[in-house]
C-alpha cells in the first residue's frame, strides 16, 4: 500500500505520483515519447519544480482499500515555465488539489548541483488544452506569486532565524541525505523530499498528539544540494490553534554555506481518528 501513510493519503506518494504525471504531460507537450529535455546545445536539461502546493487536504478522508482517482491538467505558464493542476478524489469527496510549477535548468559544471541554471528550450509552437488544463490566467497567476516570493526571500535575509519552541529552545533539526531515499535518478535532491524534510523535523520540534494531517503545504523551492552535504530545517514562525491546528513556516538550508534552498509554509489538522484493529 505505498500510496497509504499512517493517517490517510500520503502526501509524499500524492506529490510524486502528481510530479511524474506533470513530466509525462511536458514531454507531450514538447513531442517526446519520454521527458528526455534537452536545450539548443544538445545539453540535457530538467524540468524542476520551482513551487509546489497542496490545498484543500483531506488526505485522512481514505483509507485500507477505498478507491481514488487523480484528474490531472497541464499549461503554459509563461518564460518556459509550465503549470499542472491535479485534483484527488475519493469516495467521500475531494482529498486533495496539488498545483505545480516547473522551469528548465541544466548544471553549469557536471555533477554539481550548486551550478543549476535556466536552460533555454524550444518553445512549445502550437498549445493545444487537454481535458482538465488549467486557463492560462490561472497559470500565470500562480507563476508570478512564485516568483515575488522567490525575491521576497531572497531580500529578507534577517527572517532566517530560528524560532523558540514550546520548551524555548530555537526550532532547528539538521540530517544527512540519504542518496537511496532522499535523492532521484537525476542526482538532485528529490522535490518530494524537501516536505517530508519538514515533516521529521516538525516531530522532532512539537511530537504533535493526536495526530495531524495536511490541509495545506507551499513550497517554494530556491536551490539544491550535492551528496553528502547536510541540510538544516528551521522552524522560522509557528502556532498552535485551541482545536490542535497547527501552522509553521519552515526555511530550508544548506547546512555548508548556510544557503535558503527551500521555504516551507504547512497548516496541519487533526487526523480523523484511525479506522484499524
Amino acid at each position: 500500500m505505498p500510496q497509504l501513510a499512517y493517517s490517510g493519503l500520503s502526501e509524499n506518494w500524492l506529490l510524486k505520483e502528481c510530479g511524474d504525471v506533470h513530466w509525462e504531460r511536458l514531454a507531450q507537450a514538447h513531442g517526446l515519447p519520454l521527458p528526455d529535455f534537452r536545450d539548443a546545445s544538445g545539453k540535457r536539461a530538467y524540468a524542476a519544480f520551482t513551487r509546489v502546493r497542496v490545498s484543500e487536504g483531506a488526505l485522512d478522508r481514505i483509507a485500507v482499500n477505498d478507491a481514488f482517482h487523480i484528474d490531472s491538467g497541464l499549461a503554459p505558464a509563461g518564460h518556459a515555465q509550465f503549470f499542472s493542476r491535479h485534483l484527488a478524489r475519493g469516495p467521500s469527496g475531494r482529498l486533495a488539489r496539488v498545483e505545480m510549477l516547473s522551469a528548465f535548468v541544466y548544471r553549469q559544471a557536471r555533477g554539481d548541483n550548486r551550478s543549476v541554471a535556466r536552460a533555454a528550450l524550444t518553445a512549445v509552437e502550437s498549445w493545444r488544452p487537454r481535458a482538465h488544463s488549467p486557463g492560462p490566467d490561472e497559470a500565470q497567476d500562480y507563476a508570478e506569486a512564485a516568483r515575488v516570493r522567490r525575491r521576497i526571500a531572497r531580500d529578507d535575509r534577517d527572517a532566517r532565524t530560528a524560532a523558540a519552541g514550546p520548551a524555548g529552545i530555537p526550532l532547528e533539526w539538521r540530517c544527512s541525505p540519504c542518496p537511496d531515499t532522499d535523492f532521484n535518478g537525476a542526482s538532485f535532491l528529490y522535490f518530494a523530499t524537501f516536505a517530508a524534510l519538514v515533516d521529521r523535523a516538525e516531530w522532532q520540534f512539537f511530537r504533535p498528539f493526536p495526530l495531524l494531517a495536511v490541509t495545506s503545504r507551499d513550497v517554494h523551492y530556491y536551490g539544491n544540494v550535492n551528496l553528502g552535504e547536510d541540510v538544516a530545517v528551521r522552524c522560522l514562525e509557528w502556532t498552535r490553534e485551541p482545536d490542535g491546528a497547527l501552522a509553521h513556516r519552515c526555511g530550508v538550508f544548506r547546512a555548508t554555506d548556510g544557503a535558503w534552498i527551500a521555504e516551507v509554509f504547512t497548516r496541519k489538522r487533526p487526523a480523523a481518528p484511525l479506522d484499524s484493529d
